[in-house]
């Protein structure tokens, strides 16, 4: 085999190599692509949750609080005393009309 025959196969050789890392490149970088895009919806998917249950929590808490006011402010402008009664019939009634 001649030296031009060696240094021809050679970069045949070389040329395929340098092909084939390249396909193996991208095959890589699409598979951590895909795994840096599955990773991100699982973050949005879990912040979205976690808003809807502090949303949810605080709503709760909101509505709670405008009860125990409502409360508050019928035994305070009625003069009377509350029964406990009074007091969940007015929560009812309260949350009733958060409700709506």
């Amino acid at each position: 085999m001649s030296r031009v025959e060696v240094l021809a196969k050679a970069d045949a050789v070389g040329k395929q190599l340098i092909d084939e890392a390249r396909a193996a490149a991208a095959r890589v970088q699409s598979e951590e692509t895909r795994k840096a895009t599955a990773a991100a919806e699982q973050i949005v998917l879990r912040a979205n949750e976690a808003a809807a249950r502090d949303r949810d929590r605080m709503l709760a808490e909101l509505k709670h609080e405008v009860g125990r006011l409502v409360v508050q402010t019928t035994a305070t402008v009625t003069g009377k005393i509350l029964t406990p009664e009074d007091h969940r019939r007015l929560a009812e009634e309260t949350a009733k009309q958060l409700a709506s």
